[in-house]
């Protein structure tokens, strides 16, 4: 595959763009922080209709202060096969209230209380390069909520999601194991699919 530029992400939220960079960098690829260019800027509010409308949102926004710059944006949600009605694209705005990442987990343990604990984590990438061609890209991680927070790699979701056909938490994985399971990980892998060669 032919070198690829650096990756900026369109993001204010420090543990989501921190997780992004590591998902560029285990897949061989630099990713940095749009905030390592300019001060840092307050996005547009963002939509309750699809992930992709609110990726879109941000690439394009962070674009047209940085337009040299391969600009990215994730939006991404949990989604609860208990509860359908809930979280998904809106997760982050639902746990806002949550003071800390072991709140917000608890909050989750309670919500999938004696009812299906099965769970599905989507990313939607939105790429905008230098020359404004538009690529899309997604990944999902599939798996269950487990009974309590176990695991010392990772923070938040990391601590109760268990991947599919496993009995360990992420939290419980060394990062070769872990990082390809992420579903920001898998939508990176699609994403630089259609790169091509």
């Amino acid at each position: 595959m032919k070198t690829l530029p650096t990756f900026v992400i369109a993001s204010n939220n420090s543990n989501k763009t921190n997780e992004l960079i590591e998902c560029f960098n285990f897949l061989g690829l630099h990713a940095q922080s749009y905030q390592d260019f300019i001060a840092p800027l307050e996005f547009p509010n963002e939509a309750t209709t699809t992930y992709l409308d609110n990726a879109r949102g941000k690439a394009l926004f962070i674009a047209k202060y940085l337009p040299e710059e391969w600009v990215i944006a994730d939006d991404s949600g949990m989604e609860l096969q208990a509860l359908p009605d809930e979280l998904g694209v809106t997760t982050a705005r639902q746990l806002k209230p949550c003071q800390n990442m072991n709140e917000l987990n608890d909050k989750i343990l309670a919500l999938v209380a004696n009812k299906s604990r099965i769970v599905k984590m989507v990313s939607q990438l939105v790429l905008i390069t230098s020359n404004k061609v538009e690529f899309i890209a997604r990944g999902e991680f599939k798996g269950t909520i487990a009974t309590r927070e176990c695991g010392t790699n990772g923070t938040s979701f990391d601590l109760i999601l268990v991947p599919q056909g496993m009995q360990q938490t992420l939290a419980q994985l060394p990062d070769r194991e872990k990082l390809p399971l992420l579903h920001r990980t898998k939508a990176i892998k699609n994403l630089i699919s259609q790169l091509g060669d």
